[in-house]
């Protein structure tokens, strides 16, 4: 990414309007989300936005090896509302997450693994 406006985003709030809306009560259900190598440069101060829902919350959110910087030099941030996950690896910047449950783990078929 180069100059992005909010590259990593979530927002359960969004909505087309002039004045800001009420937290909707009748959000989609955000889960199990897999952020991985994803690198460049942000546009705003606010690189990772995690907007969730009161009622429902975004779980299982899991970010890997995520490097955004400001394409100013300045610095950038991370938000977060009700969003539940973990992290591994160099993550910029820093997460937000409320807690570390719901890390994600990748499914290997087995046909894919050998004993030794």
């Amino acid at each position: 990414m180069e100059n992005v406006s909010n590259p990593i985003i979530i927002d359960q709030y969004y909505c087309d309007a002039q004045m800001p809306c009420a937290n909707q009560t009748s959000a989609v259900k955000v889960e199990n989300i897999f952020f991985r190598r994803i690198k460049g440069t942000s546009a705003t101060e606010e690189a990772i936005k995690f907007a969730c829902s009161d009622d429902f919350p975004c779980k299982g959110l899991y970010m890997e090896d995520v490097h955004l910087l400001s394409n100013t030099g300045g610095t950038t941030r991370s938000f977060c509302w009700q969003a539940y996950g973990s992290s591994r690896g160099l993550v910029h910047p820093s997460p937000c997450f409320s807690s570390s449950e719901g890390f994600i783990k990748e499914k290997v078929p087995s046909h894919f693994l050998q004993s030794f």
